[in-house]
């Protein structure tokens, strides 16, 4: 009998150990779940703040109040990166993903807005890199190529969206931009795909081909506009003249 309490006991306190390994992880899951909702939610505010640029005399301004919120992510990520340490860096990625990609979305529309280049994987890094107590600076996440792809195909959205605001200014040249950007990341991410195979890039790269679209019927309207006008601004000089 005694044999018997001593084996209960023992696969009690293996159960009990099992049950208390599940909690842990299902607390850290839930808590890696809502800062990654919390850095999405400022991400796209940053998002919101840089679309303004086409409604501000100083583009300097748009920046800066971007940069503000940009240290507001980043406190974000330092809550976040206690959760992802060591293997748990793969094993919470995909709920640290979403709010990891959206990052990737805004400081890749506004590396475009600044220097009109498409963001690379290690200027991503860069901008989650702060210093530790020793100076040392690393990354405060880890982002897998995955994660980085991921990320800038949810661009062109923004993109178009920053096309759509300056044709209302009558920038020809920012919509130009924003079409050969367009051109370049559809043609870099059809390569991407005939070489390797990457979760959900099919569902973005339907974004990108709608966005591509609306911006080279953006940019053709705007074209045909302007040559109407100027054939009619050389007549009228010609009919004065003459």
């Amino acid at each position: 009998m005694e044999d018997i309490s001593t084996t209960k006991r023992e696969i009690l306190s293996l159960f009990t150990s099992y049950r208390d390994a599940l909690d842990s992880h299902h607390d850290q899951r839930e808590r890696v779940i809502k800062c990654s909702r919390d850095i999405t939610a400022l991400s796209k505010k940053i998002v919101f703040s840089l679309l303004r640029i086409t409604q501000v005399s100083s583009p300097d301004s748009v920046f800066k109040d971007a940069e503000k919120q940009h240290k507001q992510v980043l406190d974000l990520f330092r809550k976040i990166s206690v959760e992802l340490q060591g293997s748990n860096s793969l094993k919470y990625n995909r709920q640290a993903t979403p709010g990891l990609q959206e990052y990737i979305e805004a400081i890749g529309l506004w590396t475009f807005l600044q220097d009109n280049v498409l963001i690379s994987k290690d200027q991503v890094l860069e901008r989650l890199s702060v210093a530790n107590p020793d100076g040392i600076v690393t990354p405060l996440v880890s982002v897998t190529d995955e994660d980085y792809i991921l990320g800038i195909s949810d661009l062109p959205g923004e993109v178009n969206r920053y096309c759509i605001n300056a044709i209302g200014k009558g920038d020809h040249e920012a919509v130009k931009r924003c079409l050969m950007f367009l051109r370049q990341m559809k043609e870099g991410i059809n390569l991407l795909m005939s070489s390797t195979r990457v979760r959900d890039l099919d569902k973005k790269v339907a974004v990108l081909d709608s966005s591509l679209e609306k911006t080279e019927r953006a940019y053709y309207s705007m074209s045909i506009r302007e040559s109407e006008m100027n054939t009619q601004s050389g007549c009228l000089s010609m009919a004065v003249d003459a």
